[in-house]
């Protein structure tokens, strides 16, 4: 049995440490590349309103509260304000070019309302893939909801516009994680790269 000194022990597990990390460099530079390409990056804009009666002393005594009436109310004004008419009203508050960019079947499949458990603010949100448009397009839904909602159920509470939304505060989504991908790439390659040096020193030894 052919004995192997220790220098060429170790020159054999240089040579796979080295070529570990340059297939798990690779690896994650494969992955990488895939997760750039795969990515998809939206933008959502929110903005908030708050649909209510007045209170008075009179309501606010009474029996049954104006401001339990109006919680009770928050899912249906959530279902108008997704409903195409708030899309139409809203697309005319946008600019010129938005309009073409934008028609009212796009925008209702953009826009969605929740309304918030316990209370009288409701959420309107839309996603798109310009923080810029994003914004518009949340307080243009905003304005169109205040239009329309008096006209599709009379009587509802006031409605009152909160703070407009803004390019800076819109949230970025990639619906990728590249950085994962990477990592699991790194990952990867570097068992592939310790698999095929063990083999190869493994078969080189038999060989001898």
């Amino acid at each position: 049995m052919k004995e192997y000194q220790l220098k060429d022990v170790k020159a054999s597990f240089v040579k796979a440490a080295v070529f570990t990390v340059i297939m798990a460099l690779l690896g994650g530079a494969g992955m990488f590349v895939v997760a750039k390409h795969k990515q998809h990056i939206s933008y959502t804009a929110e903005r908030f309103v708050v649909i209510s009666h007045p209170i008075t002393t009179q309501t606010a005594t009474s029996a049954s509260p104006i401001t339990n009436t109006d919680q009770q109310m928050m899912l249906t004004y959530e279902e108008i304000a997704n409903d195409p008419m708030v899309a139409k009203a809203a697309r005319k508050h946008l600019t010129k070019s938005q309009r073409k960019e934008y028609s009212a079947d796009q925008i209702s499949q953009d826009l969605d309302a929740k309304a918030k458990p316990q209370s009288l603010a409701l959420r309107l949100k839309v996603t798109t893939n310009s923080p810029k448009n994003a914004a518009a397009l949340v307080n243009a839904a905003a304005e169109g909801l205040k239009e329309t909602l008096p006209k599709i159920q009379p009587g509802a509470g006031n409605v009152k516009l909160l703070a407009k939304a803004t390019e800076d505060n819109v949230e970025l989504n990639k619906s990728t994680n590249v950085k994962k991908y990477a990592a699991a790439g790194l990952a990867l390659g570097g068992l592939v790269g310790i698999v095929i040096s063990f083999v190869v020193i493994t078969w080189r030894r038999v060989l001898k």
